[in-house]
């Protein structure tokens, strides 16, 4: 649907970004589609910023489905073609600017730009979407799109700053509550026989994929396990040594054999971002994995890396913060288009 518009943008981006960007570009060859760069330049400088575009189509397992990304608005309920502009919408959208440069007029350029390839094929589309914008971004986004109907959704994503040393530091700055509940999960995690092992995701995605599926149906998200499996083969293939894979073990499985419950870490320089968890509900029921899994034993290891922030996804935000998270907001603004198929 879209050709691409430069080769030059991944010298503008960092190591993490870089690698996300041909993560998101495999993923979506691997579904038959293909993205682009919105690309700026300088006369003197070359280019200087970068915004990926990416079309995305039914079967969509390149992508969240678009209600999940807009937290089950159903601005794109029945759609069958769509765009995401900054980001497939797993990860806050990516708006990159040539380090040293001014970035705030850089970034609203590209952006323009962006929405002008996209109205262009408005025809094409049910939808657009620029998904999990920071405050500086939804500014330079709002004007553009003020005219078309928007659907802003804010949502809140969790973190917890790395500013202890230990994780006893960690426990010493909860409350006494706080930290006899933090005790109390991780006892009772103990108790019913699980462990926390790291492996290798490129060698484990075919046997972590059910566990994924399991959460997503949850969330009544319609995939296949080979598709689940081929995201998770595709992070540890583009991301490569800059994932932690943590997967939960019975006691009576002494050779990790089966897993159990599983998350898969970024670690983005000083920041680790889950991207994504699965599990057996009926097999870790009543034992906690879930905090013990994607917030105690990631940031026991985070704390030992030196990491600065800890990023916990955006579900769960209350049981989030009573553990010491804090939120930060994001906005994801989609417009219906001119396709049929919007219900």
């Amino acid at each position: 649907m879209f050709a691409t518009l430069s080769n030059d943008a991944p010298e503008l981006l960092g190591e993490s970004e870089r690698r996300e960007l041909i993560r998101a570009e495999r993923a979506l060859a691997d579904a038959g589609q293909s993205g682009c760069f919105v690309v700026a330049r300088d006369a003197g400088a070359g280019p200087v910023g970068v915004l990926p575009v990416y079309p995305v189509a039914r079967p969509y397992s390149a992508a969240p489905h678009p209600r999940l990304v807009l937290d089950g608005s159903t601005a794109t309920q029945g759609w069958r073609t769509g765009c995401y502009l900054g980001s497939l919408g797993r990860a806050p959208a990516m708006v990159a600017v040539r380090s040293g440069m001014e970035s705030g007029p850089i970034r609203a350029a590209l952006l323009k730009a962006g929405w002008d390839l996209v109205t262009e094929r408005s025809d094409q589309l049910d939808f657009a979407c620029f998904p999990l914008l920071d405050d500086e971004l939804l500014a330079a986004v709002s004007p553009l799109v003020a005219a078309d109907d928007p659907v802003l959704v804010e949502s809140l994503e969790a973190f917890i700053p790395v500013t202890f040393d230990s994780f006893a530091g960690y426990l010493a700055a909860q409350s006494r509550s706080r930290r006899e509940m933090i005790r109390k999960e991780q006892r009772r995690f103990r108790s019913a026989g699980l462990r926390i092992i790291e492996v290798e995701l490129s060698a484990r995605h075919r046997e972590l994929a059910p566990l994924l599926r399991n959460v997503e149906q949850k969330y009544h998200v319609a995939g296949t396990v080979d598709q689940y499996a081929d995201y998770l083969a595709g992070i540890a293939d583009s991301l490569g040594d800059q994932t932690t894979c943590l997967a939960v073990f019975g006691d009576d499985d002494p050779d990790a054999k089966e897993p159990v419950a599983f998350t898969v870490i970024w670690r983005q320089d000083g920041v680790w971002r889950l991207r994504c968890w699965g599990c057996d509900y009926e097999r870790t029921a009543g034992a906690f994995a879930y905090f013990n899994l994607i917030a105690y034993e990631p940031l026991r290891l985070a704390i030992g890396a030196g990491a600065q922030r800890l990023v916990l996804g955006r579900g769960s935000l209350e049981a989030k913060l009573g553990r010491g998270a804090e939120l930060l907001r994001l906005t994801s603004v989609a417009v219906p288009l001119g396709a049929a198929g919007i219900e």
